[in-house]
């Protein structure tokens, strides 16, 4: 569906007849240089911490811009791409909108939204945004840049050391898959309600992870020719290492994870950790904040470690950033995005959701104001192990640059649905992998 909506937007603008762009620009800027205007921002954020800290940013802004008022209207991620998708197309989108990974691609091949290489120079330039935070996740088809990145977030492995010291291991740091599986069957107590893994495979979450154990295992799924054409780029060694993946995430979730598991979300799974029935899962440090809700008294408990890797240290990270639309008040939208992006202004916002929410430029890592308003349990990894993984990962299927269907990879849960059914109907790792395949080439039909 989504393919055909841009291939209809394609044929609207190749006929001239939407985004004349800017609409409101010309009324914007007064003689005197000041602004005027109503902004309008769409954001995802819908967590109380970080929508107040969205809010007082734009506060900040109103109060420097007198003329300007700044209107926010929070949403949930499901249904956002589309909804701003038909908003672009009907030429009525919000000035600014917060967007996660692979929404630019899709995004920006409707024409929709405004290229922003020139405000990324004005702000310091690309150098300062962190691995592929900008040259991937922010990059058009084209190879423009359609997004600023707004956070990022390294994913690593958690466990409880009271577990492990109670089962008796004595294993340490697992350093191969083999090692971790072995970690989690050896805390695994079904009779005292004890589980070692889980990966949420009720929604798309799940996918997340699996991508993380392709990429440790070598496998990126696509790749693109001289001439920008996509294709899957899957070979034998390819097919192998993907059934490997899929019989050891099957073998791992069959003897350690809770009954159910396949019908967990991310957010039944974080309340299973947090409460102490799962010990370990591939996350952001955002499991702490649900540690912290449920289980105060264990916080100095939880741990975390990198992903083992089995050929290569490459992993899943999440991304958030805001793009432009062109037929919008551009002038008031990039004034609102550099008064965030200077000054540090954006550290109140860092701080107030540090679990799942960090800087995506190196140089807020290092500056004494962000460390200081850091947990304790996260102050060991920002900025050392954090910047270490953000160095090396990606997002689903954007290994290779910006694949235009990352969105849909990862909204249709096609890594995640095949191993449901290996769990529920016993289909092999080999037809796991099969479907998998056969979903990528639906994909460019």
């Amino acid at each position: 569906m989504r393919r055909i909506l841009i291939a209809s937007i394609a044929l609207i603008l190749s006929a001239g007849m939407l985004f004349a762009g800017g609409s409101n620009e010309s009324t914007a800027v007064a003689e005197d240089g000041s602004l005027s205007g109503t902004l309008t921002i769409w954001s995802m954020l819908t967590q109380t911490e970080r929508a107040t800290e969205l809010e007082n940013l734009a506060a900040d802004f109103e109060a420097a811009n007198p003329g300007v008022d700044v209107e926010i209207s929070v949403m949930p991620w499901s249904g956002a791409l589309d909804k701003l998708m038909a908003s672009i197309m009907a030429g009525n989108p919000p000035d600014i909108s917060v967007v996660g990974q692979g929404y630019v691609q899709t995004l920006s091949e409707s024409g929709g939204l405004l290229e922003l290489s020139d405000f990324i120079d004005s702000i310091g330039g690309p150098d300062q945004f962190l691995g592929t935070s900008l040259s991937v996740l922010s990059s058009g088809m084209d190879g423009g840049v359609y997004a600023v990145p707004l956070y990022v977030t390294p994913v690593v492995a958690y466990y409880r050391q009271s577990w492990l010291d109670e089962a008796g291991w004595t294993g340490g740091i697992p350093q191969t898959w083999e090692e971790y599986y072995e970690m989690c069957k050896a805390v695994t107590d079904p009779a005292n309600n004890r589980y070692g893994f889980g990966i949420p495979l009720g929604d798309n979450h799940g996918t997340k992870t699996i991508w993380s154990f392709l990429q440790g295992n070598g496998v990126n799924l696509v790749n693109v020719d001289e001439d920008g054409n996509w294709y899957v780029d899957i070979d034998d060694e390819d097919y192998a290492a993907m059934v490997e993946t899929y019989q050891f995430l099957y073998e791992m979730l069959r003897d350690c994870a809770p009954e159910g598991i396949t019908s967990y979300t991310q957010a039944n799974l974080r309340e299973l950790v947090g409460s102490g029935v799962v010990m370990s899962r591939i996350d952001t440090p955002e499991i702490y904040y649900n540690v912290r809700t449920s289980d105060p008294d264990h916080i100095d408990d939880v741990k975390y470690f990198q992903i083992p890797p089995r050929k290569s240290d490459a992993q899943y990270m999440g991304w958030t950033g805001w793009v432009v639309p062109t037929d919008g008040n551009n002038v008031l939208a990039e004034a609102f995005l550099e008064f965030c992006y200077t000054d540090n202004r954006l550290s109140d916002f860092y701080a107030s959701y540090p679990y799942a929410m960090f800087p995506p430029f190196e140089s807020l890592y290092y500056s004494e104001e962000y460390k200081e308003a850091l947990p304790e349990e996260l102050k060991p990894f920002v900025p050392d192990l954090a910047l270490s993984i953000l160095s090396h990962s990606n997002a689903i299927a954007l290994a290779n640059g910006p694949f235009p269907y990352a969105g849909e990879i990862e909204q249709t849960t096609l890594l995640g649905s095949p191993l449901v059914l290996m769990l529920t109907e016993g289909i092999s790792a080999e037809e796991a992998v099969d479907m998998v395949i056969e979903d990528l080439n639906s994909l460019f039909e």
